[in-house]
């Protein structure tokens, strides 16, 4: 029961661990994260940057250069819970029956960890376009303060300029509507991350059942064999007490007949 509670436990501070650590570094996020588009997300809707990209003469960049040491923390300590609920299913508790677990158990445990981590990336794309939607809401402001400048000079800068902004603007609608369709994957990978969280506990109290019967079992068939053992000792005993005894008796009647006949 104890290692049981400590898995579980070990379950959900994986989880907290990851919100926590999420929250945290979703504002520390900034322009110094993105580079060269390089392709696209695995959900094909977010451009994948290889190399870092320098702000732009817009106004002063708000995001330190910190989230990758807090993301290798946030791994760290996420990893670190992770191996003591894989100690807890190695070691268990002095003084408790050792509990052998099914490949079905450390499977769902696995499941969940991997639940935890989808969802810990889904957050992490989520944070990643709420940044490219401010970073394209400025760039949008900028351009049309450039085409009301242009208006001074000539129609053709300020159309030019106009439709750039124009252009920012459907980017802005697009990153905004794909930070909606991550916020749902992101819901949804939290859902399978409690449903399988839920099958691991289900799995485990199972597998602990079955082993507290297994070992009641044990114990009876013991107690029996031990009766058994005793009752065949008490017999042998009975039987060598019984043969002194008729060893003896036998012995006080002989003694007794040549008392009663001296001359033989």
């Amino acid at each position: 029961m104890k290692t049981q509670s400590l898995i579980i436990l070990a379950l959900a501070v994986v989880v907290h661990s990851a919100q926590t650590d999420e929250s945290k570094k979703k504002d520390k996020r900034g322009v110094s994260f993105f580079g060269s588009p390089g392709g696209f997300d695995i959900f094909g809707v977010v451009p994948s940057y290889s190399s870092a990209w320098a702000p732009g003469p817009f106004g002063p960049s708000g995001w330190s250069g910190s989230f990758n040491a807090d993301l290798a923390l946030g791994q760290i300590q996420s990893q670190a819970t992770h191996d003591i609920a894989q100690q807890a299913l190695r070691d268990p508790f002095p003084g408790t029956p050792s509990i052998a677990y099914t490949p079905e158990v450390l499977r769902a445990v696995q499941q969940a960890k991997e639940a935890n981590n989808n969802v810990l990336i889904a957050q992490h794309r989520v944070s990643e376009v709420k940044q490219a939607a401010i970073i394209q809401q400025k760039i949008a402001l900028a351009r049309e303060a450039a085409a009301r400048e242009a208006t001074k000079r000539c129609e053709e800068i300020l159309a030019h300029a106009q439709a750039e902004a124009r252009a920012s603007a459907q980017q802005l609608v697009s990153l905004q509507q794909r930070l909606a369709t991550l916020k749902d994957t992101v819901a949804a990978a939290q859902r399978v991350a409690a449903a399988r969280e839920t099958a691991a506990a289900a799995a485990i109290q199972k597998n602990a059942s079955e082993t507290a019967a297994e070992l009641r079992k044990q114990d009876a068939d013991k107690q029996i064999h031990q009766s058994e053992k005793e009752a065949k000792a008490r017999d042998i005993v009975a039987a060598k007490e019984n043969a002194i005894a008729n060893a003896v008796q036998q012995q006080q009647q002989h003694i007794s007949k040549a008392a009663y006949h001296p001359w033989g």
